[in-house]
């Protein structure tokens, strides 16, 4: 057989035996023919068990059964739950399956928030509740509706007395319905409970003037109460009819019999229908202006106020506060949707006038009072209450500047639609509604603080140094890159005309014939010499790669290493090369031809003023002398008189 073959099979045959020995070691061990029993979570967590074993206990822990809620983890050390809260309650507490059915269920147990109130093992308090149950309560009720001079007797055994702390049939928990649950500890018989009621037949309705809670009242009546009620005079109202209680006249009239202040015009639709009753309690209430419920909720009855909008970015104040009436009047109002003013007033009488229309550039909507062309009155899924996105909204009276998105370079701010990132969107002293000058830079280095400091360095360009950053950019979009505002070579020949005589020469650098300055130059300045992005000559072998192939091993001539420009006119020239002057002349301002050691050199041969370059590189060479390397033959042993007689002209 193959012994590579034998060697592979042997090789799994350990695996597999490993993986035998594993499974062996985790499953149920045999010892004498006997399987070895799963230890319990109590014989592996003692110190669980007697943690747990105090106060009330959950039964499950009680009969030391975990696994009723956790999965049995092995060696692995976490906490699995069987299944997640509340599902693994329901299946020991099944009725809270018909929550759904019931007419109200405390708010932790609809959401499935068991351990809300509950501890999961054992507690000190009944029913395993965190806490006792009159602290409990207090950890989501406000304590202030409890805390009045005089408490309601029931609540001195507790909130359970009337209430139940899952689900009920009733409205608010209660344990039975709110006439019957009164009754069941006043006597409404009784000779005393009439004497308090002037004699009336009340057997119902207890909680029109009583609080249910507290109150600062000895018997117990709500904070506001309705002037005939705390009187005693019932028959201001009502009258009796046997065992009936009813009204003298219809609602409205009767409201009107001694509330004739409410004015005929621009009416609130249950004022004109004379159903007082739609917002106001007849008797008594925690409310200002005897109102039923709190201001906002009896409001959203009939408005909505965007209510229904899902997590609003922002609300107004008032809306937040539950404070309708600082916009609105409940009766009437001057302006439209019954506002205490005309809608171009109301706001300034919070929003400082001065701040908001009255500045020295205002935004026309803002002068004129029309918030509500932009601004949602209540709240709205945008910042600042805002009827829509912010660049929708701009835009859709800015209809030219939104062209302008189309362009190649957009300024970050404007491509997201942040408009008020630079603009002030009521007003201010700055023309264009800009938050900040442009002046000497103010607002656009409030976001570029990078290049603040930079404006102060000696080597800065004019514009940049000037923090005239208009000079050279766009402020919203352009079709170059950087926001430039016009192409980049246009921009900077707006200042440096003189470049523009280029344009005679018979050889352009190319950068210069396309106006690409920023191929070479900085807009913002450098410690270079003429704000060269690099220095020299650096920035040159960046296109001209090919003249320092022999400076490593080779030889390479001064002035090319040192200075491009020593030879070279940076922008264009009418010699070939671009060189500042004809190729013989340049050479001869280094290069003495009439002394002794020059004509040696040269073989006794005074060469031409435009020869040099036809022997000698004038970048570099493999050798000192500069000469290329590829020679022709008479030259190459350095035997010039073959051709050249006498001295060259």
């Amino acid at each position: 057989m193959n012994p590579v073959l034998i060697r592979s099979l042997f090789k799994w045959a350990l695996i597999c035996l490993g993986v035998l020995s594993f499974a062996a070691a985790c499953g149920p061990a045999t010892e004498r023919g006997k399987p070895r029993k799963r230890m319990t979570c109590a014989e592996c967590h003692p110190e669980l068990v007697k943690k747990y074993e105090t106060g009330v206990v959950h039964e499950p822990v009680k009969d030391k059964s975990c696994e009723s809620c956790h999965l049995h983890h092995g060696l692995v050390p976490s906490v699995v739950m069987r299944q997640p809260v509340p599902t693994v309650c329901l299946s020991c507490h099944p009725s809270f399956r018909d929550a759904d059915k019931k007419k109200s269920v405390h708010s932790p147990a609809r959401k499935g928030e068991c351990l809300s109130c509950h501890q999961a093992h054992n507690s000190d308090s009944a029913g395993l509740l965190k806490s006792a149950p009159e602290k409990l309560c207090f950890d989501c009720h406000a304590k202030d509706n409890f805390a009045k001079t005089h408490l309601h007797g029931a609540l001195e055994d507790g909130c359970g007395t009337c209430h139940t702390p899952h689900m009920a049939d009733q409205p608010k928990l209660l344990t039975m319905a709110s006439d019957e649950l009164c009754a069941s500890c006043h006597d409404t018989d009784d000779s005393g409970f009439a004497a308090a009621h002037q004699d009336y037949p009340v057997k119902s309705r207890c909680i029109d003037c009583h609080a249910q809670h507290s109150s600062n009242d000895p018997k117990m009546l709500k904070e506001v109460v309705h002037p005939p009620v705390r009187s005693g005079d019932c028959n201001d109202c009502h009258q009796v009819e046997g065992d009936a209680v009813k009204l003298q006249s219809s609602e409205g009239s009767i409201c009107l019999n001694c509330h004739d202040d409410v004015p005929e015009a621009a009416q609130h639709a249950p004022v004109s229908a004379g159903e007082c009753r739609e917002c106001h309690a007849p008797h008594a209430s925690e409310h200002e202006g005897m109102l039923a419920e709190a201001p906002t909720r009896v409001c959203l009855k009939c408005h909505d106020f965007g209510e229904k909008l899902k997590n609003p970015r922002s609300e107004h104040k008032p809306v937040k506060n539950g404070e309708c009436m600082a916009c609105h009047g409940g009766h009437a109002g001057a302006g439209g949707a019954l506002l205490k003013q005309a809608a171009e007033e109301l706001c300034f009488s919070c929003h400082d006038r001065k701040a908001y229309a009255d500045t020295l550039n205002s935004h026309a909507p803002a002068k004129e009072g029309l918030c509500l062309d932009c601004h949602d009155p209540h709240r709205s899924g945008e910042s600042s209450l805002l009827v829509k996105k912010q660049s929708d909204l701009c835009f859709s009276c800015h209809k030219m500047t939104v062209l302008e998105r189309g362009k190649f370079s957009l300024h970050q701010p404007f491509s997201q639609g942040n408009c008020s990132d630079c603009h002030a969107p009521h007003g201010g002293d700055t023309p264009g509604l800009l938050k900040g000058s442009l002046n000497q830079g103010e607002l656009c280095l409030g976001c570029h603080e990078n290049l603040a400091a930079k404006t102060k360095a000696e080597t800065a360009h004019y514009p940049f140094a000037e923090r005239d950053c208009e000079a050279c950019h766009a402020p919203h979009s352009s079709d170059q890159a950087s926001l430039i505002k016009d192409e980049p070579g246009q921009v900077c020949l707006n200042c440096h005309g003189d470049v523009e005589e280029v344009r005679q020469f018979k050889v352009q650098h190319e950068p210069v014939a396309k106006k690409q300055c920023v191929v070479c130059h900085s807009g913002h300045g450098t410690a270079n010499p003429s704000f060269l992005i690099k220095s020299q000559p650096a920035l040159c072998l960046d296109c001209h790669s090919e003249i320092a192939k022999d400076w490593k091993v080779g030889a390479r001539h001064a002035p090319a290493a040192e200075d491009c420009t020593t030879c070279h006119s940076a922008h264009g020239s009418n010699n070939k090369g671009m060189t500042r002057v004809a190729s013989g002349q340049l050479c001869v301002e280094c290069h003495d031809i009439d002394d002794a050691g020059f004509n040696s050199a040269h073989q006794g041969i005074k060469p031409g003023l435009q020869s040099c370059v036809t022997c000698h590189d004038p970048h570099g060479a493999p050798e000192k002398n500069l000469l290329y390397p590829v020679k022709h033959e008479p030259f190459s042993p350095d035997n010039c008189i073959v051709c050249h007689e006498g001295s060259a002209q």
